[in-house]
């Protein structure tokens, strides 16, 4: 049974039943990090034309951790974030290494797909911005933005994913080895100097090029939105930019979507 989970008196009152769902129809924007410290937002996979399927939890949570291993095999069994599905999980009320302790114990250290905490990534913040039930809560956004499974429940193993994901004509697909080439090449993406002052350079891996970018602010105000000539770098003019954090959105010629932080100066 799901549990809601109090913030507040979680030591002194424990969990109480609830229907764990969203109360969106609509998705919210966002922008985290993971634990390994790469950025994500929201718009921009599902702008790629992915599902994106969220996996909210705190670590604590027995049927998050009941549930932990069907999900990672969904994900394998669904492209392993290559093909038109974008697995993330993103936790409330815990850090970094309680997140990457919670993902060793339950499914192993080597996932495949992001995981946010909520204290050090940004996800409690997206927690209270989707105003949540109870835990887990497992949402699949389409790329129109619509939330077209706002509780995917119950979750009894792999293969109930998969009847979720059939309802809307997803089909289960292989891990390309092209995608794990493409996150290899996005891994080898570099944007310096970080902090800017003047000018921020993108540069593409050793055997990519880069054919679009754009710059947003946290507020996710799009300042630069360019496509490129198939370049091996480009350089940002951001001397006018205000002081703070900004996201560079890169797309390299094999259509991979990657987006990176940087402080201004």
């Amino acid at each position: 049974m799901k549990k809601n989970f109090l913030l507040a008196a979680i030591c002194l009152l424990g969990l109480l039943p609830m229907r764990a769902q969203t109360s969106l129809t609509t998705a919210t924007d966002f922008t985290v990090t993971d634990t390994d410290g790469n950025t994500h937002n929201l718009f921009s996979i599902l702008n790629s034309g992915k599902y994106v399927c969220i996996n909210f939890l705190f670590t604590t949570c027995p049927p998050c951790q009941q549930t932990r291993s069907y999900y990672k095999e969904s994900v394998n069994n669904f492209g392993c974030n290559s093909q038109d599905i974008f697995f993330i999980t993103i936790d409330v009320g815990n850090n970094n290494d309680e997140v990457k302790a919670f993902e060793a114990a339950y499914q192993g250290s080597n996932t495949g797909y992001p995981a946010v905490s909520g204290t050090e990534g940004g996800g409690d913040a997206v927690n209270a911005s989707y105003s949540l039930g109870g835990y887990p809560t497992y949402v699949l956004i389409a790329p129109n933005k619509q939330i077209v499974e706002q509780d995917m429940w119950p979750i009894n193993d792999a293969s109930s994913f998969t009847a979720f994901f059939n309802e809307h004509k997803l089909e289960p697909k292989s891990c390309l080895t092209t995608g794990v080439a493409k996150q290899a090449a996005a891994e080898k993406l570099s944007v310096y100097p970080n902090p800017a002052v003047n000018t921020v350079t993108v540069e593409a891996g050793i055997t990519d090029k880069l054919s679009h970018v754009k710059v947003y602010d946290v507020l996710g105000n799009v300042l630069v939105n360019k496509s490129l000539n198939l370049e091996k770098r480009h350089e940002i003019d951001v001397a006018l930019y205000e002081k703070g954090v900004y996201f560079v959105e890169i797309v390299t010629e094999n259509n991979t979507s990657t987006i990176r932080k940087f402080n201004k100066l």
